[in-house]
């Protein structure tokens, strides 16, 4: 790896980050690092690090172009949340920060889901924070959920969310689950407006699995009650069945020497400014 090279990227949509990445480049090469602005002039995996100003969104965007790339990340928030980022305010002494190593280093696991299509052509994604089952029509969803070949549930409702540590704030929190801390080696199933109607006995709680387990999810019905399967929000319709397991990548998130993740998750999502 590069110990120089810096991959700067911006989120071509919104102008503060182009204007900020401009200065930013200016300073790091005044600090002595090699600074590229595209993956063309430099590839992630000759980079020290890949430099990014955007949001979680943004973030999401680019791990997906670069194919889960094991170069580590340090993100800048110019977004709304940007619970997997470093404040803004870093920016003045970050030449410094990246120079002298002052981060550390969080470690999140990459799901890989094997999906069979109705036709029979099988594919594989990956996902960094989520794999979400939902509905394609009026029709719930109806599938049977099995963990290690052990059937565990007959489900009927919206869908459910597969999440990792690192997407359990995300959809996975908005849909009641819980939040996995990223030193838990984990991810968690969260049921959508699962039915409550005594025949279907559907999944009512979140269930968090240790990554070295495989859930299969086998649809019932689909071609009267279609299924559709986003990873990290990309797309696939007309799901008969996925495979979600631990693909065995990593994304390495550096973050600033005093990041606290419990003082982050109170601030961004309980809005306790004390801690």
């Amino acid at each position: 790896m590069g110990t120089d090279r810096i991959l700067l990227l911006a989120n071509p949509v919104v102008a503060e980050c182009l204007d900020a990445g401009k200065e930013l480049e200016k300073k790091l090469a005044k600090s002595g690092f090699e600074v590229a602005r595209d993956r063309e002039s430099l590839h992630p995996a000759s980079a020290k690090l890949i430099l990014l100003l955007g949001g979680d969104g943004y973030l999401m965007e680019v791990i997906q172009d670069l194919q889960f790339p094991s170069t580590p990340f340090f993100g800048v928030n110019f977004g709304t949340v940007g619970f997997l980022m470093n404040p803004r305010q870093c920016l003045e002494k970050l030449p410094a920060t990246l120079r002298e190593d002052k981060f550390r280093a969080e470690e999140y696991p990459v799901l890989q889901c094997e999906i069979e299509l109705r036709s029979g052509k099988r594919l594989t994604r990956f996902a960094f924070n989520d794999i979400v089952l939902e509905r394609m029509s009026g029709q719930s969803i109806r599938f049977t959920a099995l963990v290690d070949d052990v059937e565990f549930n007959r489900y009927s409702g919206d869908g459910v969310i597969i999440a990792t540590p690192g997407g359990s704030t995300a959809y996975n929190l908005a849909a009641g689950g819980p939040v996995l801390h990223p030193g838990i080696a984990a991810m968690v199933i969260t049921p959508l407006y699962p039915h409550r109607a005594m025949p279907f006995h559907s999944l009512q709680f979140s269930l968090a699995l240790p990554l070295h387990r495989t859930l299969r999810i086998e649809g019932h019905g689909v071609a009267k009650r279609p299924i559709r399967v986003l990873a990290d929000g990309r797309p696939t319709d007309d799901v008969a069945s996925i495979v979600v397991r631990d693909s065995g990548r990593r994304i390495h998130l550096l973050r600033l020497q005093q990041h606290s993740f419990v003082r982050t998750l109170s601030r961004t999502f309980i809005g306790n400014e004390t801690v």
